[in-house]
């Protein structure tokens, strides 16, 4: 850790006047004497702070967000807030990756503060490692918790609320969190938010607070879900913007419920929220923009210090996952020995055609985009990139994912990689590259002495096989029966973060049409 943040200090000290810049223009005083006044926001990024590398175009990432944020300041005042679930991927953390994932949050933290972010409100999923994790982030981060329901004062560092004035314009922010987003103790650190709100109210007219005055906002940052924002609404119509988060509700447009304004935009940074307010005009005439994090917004800031400070975080995650992996078993426990998944080689040698047909397919060489962004040790990833993560049939960690009959070759992953390291996008390529690289990876796990290798996403992640076939039969199953079993095994992966083409615009609904072109496109001929 001491010699990432070294790195890091290194890192500002080169890049020192983009960090002056977002550090100026985040500023509480007045700074610009333009009168667009931008307040983005974000939520629900779960511990990302780069794009995983397996989407057909990215979106999400630091750098990204950094370019957004420059693009955005050329034409006025950019002010950043967070409304939590940001710091973890769930609110509850497997203890064999506690130090990567208190690694990944910390860095993460760390970046978004000097992307310029000013206030924070945690969510469930950031009390992951714990109360105390929190009180030192709060302790050691530029930006502020904004928590306005906190039952204990004292407990951590924090503002009840804020208040920004540029020009004509008074802008008061509340920040809430809702005692039912957890399912643990946590919930009692907080008050009600329908009880608590008239009290905050009366600390804001006591600090120039006038619901009347049209040149006032009163905006509240909130960790509750889209319903009890919807309800918190309905109750304090004189609320101006909800800004939400918790149930990762995509809205394009706001919602409006009278003249309260809900705003949400979806997780992991892939979209960022912009409320434009003229500083010099009424209420009334503020705007809501989403913005796409397209990866080509990266360039706005040439160079873009958060590059090399994304290249060091995976080289850091890298090192932590490795040494948490090397302390797991090589086998999940289980009640009876099992027999392990049998490879893709195995189904081949009867199979032929299909397996001709899959190995011209992405699926066959998936691993190839792990390794060529560097997340082949990050479990996440492997899940969905191989075949029996945590499986008593398969493996636990990325170094018992290749296992050989003799001793393991030192350079196998080295030589894999070069098979493919020339590959930008698996989906890009034609069919025919795809089948040479499979055929050239299969064909040297055979002269290498390969056992058993569950990379790659193989015929057992969608079709279910009795242990002993082909000896003994396999239950019965009509048509429909096998399409459905195939249709829930290709949604765990494709999901509509991972797959948004595969699902509604506005909504996690599947596109049973584009789902059917897809699986079309991917299904073996029949035997």
């Amino acid at each position: 850790m001491k010699n990432v943040t070294v790195l890091f200090l290194l890192l500002l000290c080169s890049c020192s006047f983009f960090i002056a810049k977002f550090d100026q223009s985040q500023s509480l005083k007045p700074i610009s004497k333009s009168s667009q006044f931008s307040l983005v926001f974000s939520h629900n990024l779960s511990g990302e702070t780069h794009p995983c590398g397996c989407r057909n175009f990215p979106l999400g990432g630091l750098p990204q967000v950094a370019g957004l944020f420059q693009k955005i300041s050329d034409k006025g005042e950019v002010f950043y807030v967070d409304t939590g679930d940001t710091l973890f991927p769930s609110s509850a953390i497997p203890s064999t990756m506690k130090d990567s994932l208190s690694f990944a949050a910390n860095n993460l933290a760390l970046g978004l503060d000097q992307i310029g972010l000013k206030y924070f409100v945690p969510g469930d999923q950031d009390f992951a490692m714990g109360l105390e994790f929190l009180i030192n982030l709060a302790n050691t981060r530029k930006f502020e918790f904004l928590i306005s329901n906190l039952k204990d004062e004292n407990l951590i560092k924090h503002k009840r609320f804020a208040i920004i004035e540029r020009q004509k314009t008074k802008i008061f922010l509340v920040g809430f969190v809702a005692p039912d987003v957890f399912n643990n103790q946590f919930s009692d650190l907080f008050s009600d938010v329908t009880a608590t709100l008239p009290k905050v109210i009366e600390e804001l007219k006591a600090n120039g607070y006038n619901p009347h005055d049209p040149f006032q906002r009163l905006i509240v940052l909130s960790h509750a879900g889209f319903d009890p924002d919807e309800a918190l609404a309905t109750k304090y119509p004189f609320i101006d913007w909800i800004i939400g988060a918790h149930s990762q509700s995509f809205l394009r447009y706001s919602r409006d419920v009278g003249d309260v304004k809900i705003v949400q935009t979806l997780s992991k940074n892939h979209y960022v929220g912009d409320i434009e307010i003229n500083t010099l005009d009424k209420k009334a005439s503020d705007t809501y923009v989403l913005h796409e994090v397209r990866d080509e917004l990266e360039k706005n800031l040439n160079p873009n210090p958060f590059r090399k400070f994304i290249d060091d975080h995976k080289a850091q995650m890298e090192k932590l996952q490795i040494e948490e992996q090397s302390h797991m078993n090589p086998t999940p426990i289980a009640n009876a020995p099992v027999k392990k998944y049998k490879s893709a080689f195995s189904c081949i040698e009867c199979h032929k055609a299909q397996g001709n047909f899959w190995q011209g397919t992405p699926h066959s060489i998936a691993y190839t985009t792990l390794m060529n962004s560097h997340e082949q040790n990050n479990l996440t990833c492997i899940k969905c990139h191989s075949l029996g993560l945590n499986d008593p049939k398969g493996f636990t960690a990325a170094k018992n994912m290749i296992s050989f009959k003799g001793k393991p070759i030192i350079d196998y992953w080295n030589q894999v990689h070069a098979m493919s390291s020339d590959i930008k996008s698996v989906r890009e390529l034609e069919p025919k590259k795809i089948l040479a690289v499979s055929k050239k990876w299969m064909e040297f796990d055979k002269n290498s002495g390969v056992k058993s290798n569950f990379a790659n996403v193989q015929c057992l992640n969608c079709h279910n096989l009795h242990d002993e076939h082909p000896f003994n039969s396999d239950l019965p199953q009509t048509t429909e029966q096998k399409n459905a079993a195939l249709k829930s095994r290709c949604l765990i992966c494709h999901t509509s973060e991972q797959a948004p083409e595969w699902y509604g615009k506005d909504s996690k609904i599947l596109n049973e049409k584009v789902f059917s072109q897809k699986f079309k496109k991917m299904s073996c001929p029949a035997i």
